[in-house]
C-alpha cells in the first residue's frame, strides 16, 4: 500500500523545459502508443485556451491531464498515470485541480473515454461526469468505440 503523499500540480506554460514535455509524452506512450509528441505538449501548453496539467515524483513525471476551453466549454482530451501508480488518486487530484482552475463562464465539460476503461469510466461517474453518447470505433490500437461524457458545472 503506498504511503499517503501531498502531490502538486504543476501546470506546463511556454516557460517549461523541453524535458518536461518529453517525459509528458513518454509517459502517454503507456497508454496510447501512437499518441502526442513533446512537441504537441509544448503546442498545447503554449495555447492561451490549453491545459497541460502534471505531477512529478522523484524527477519523472507519473500523471497529466490535458484539456482545452472554448467558448463555454472545456475539454479533457487526456488523462493518464504511470502504470505502477495507478489507483492512487492521482487522476483525482488532476482532475479536482484542473476543474477549480477553469474559468467561471465554462458550464460544461466534456471527455471521451475507452469502452473499456471501466476503472475510468466509474472516476469520472463519481465527479458527477454522464454518458450522453458513444462514437464508434473511435480509438485505434486497439479499434475501440470511445463513451462522450459530459458534466454541468456551476452556471454563473
Amino acid at each position: 500500500m503506498m504511503q499517503k503523499v501531498d502531490f502538486t500540480v504543476i501546470r506546463a506554460d511556454k516557460n517549461t523545459d523541453d524535458e518536461i514535455f518529453s517525459m509528458l509524452s513518454e509517459l502517454e506512450s503507456q497508454t496510447i502508443p501512437d499518441g502526442w509528441s513533446a512537441n504537441g505538449f509544448r503546442a498545447e501548453a503554449e495555447k492561451e485556451n490549453g491545459y497541460v496539467l502534471y505531477i512529478e515524483d522523484n524527477n519523472r513525471i507519473i500523471s497529466l491531464l490535458t484539456a482545452y476551453t472554448a467558448a463555454d466549454e472545456a475539454d479533457i482530451t487526456n488523462v493518464a498515470v504511470d502504470i505502477s501508480m495507478r489507483r492512487t488518486g492521482l487522476a483525482k487530484i488532476l482532475l479536482s485541480e484542473f476543474e477549480a482552475m477553469l474559468p467561471c463562464n465554462i458550464t460544461e465539460i466534456f471527455l471521451e473515454v475507452r469502452a473499456s476503461n471501466e476503472p475510468a469510466i466509474k472516476l469520472y461517474s463519481s465527479f458527477g461526469y454522464e454518458q450522453i453518447a458513444v462514437r464508434k470505433r473511435f480509438y485505434s490500437n486497439p479499434i475501440e468505440d470511445a463513451i462522450i461524457m459530459k458534466k454541468k458545472v456551476g452556471e454563473n
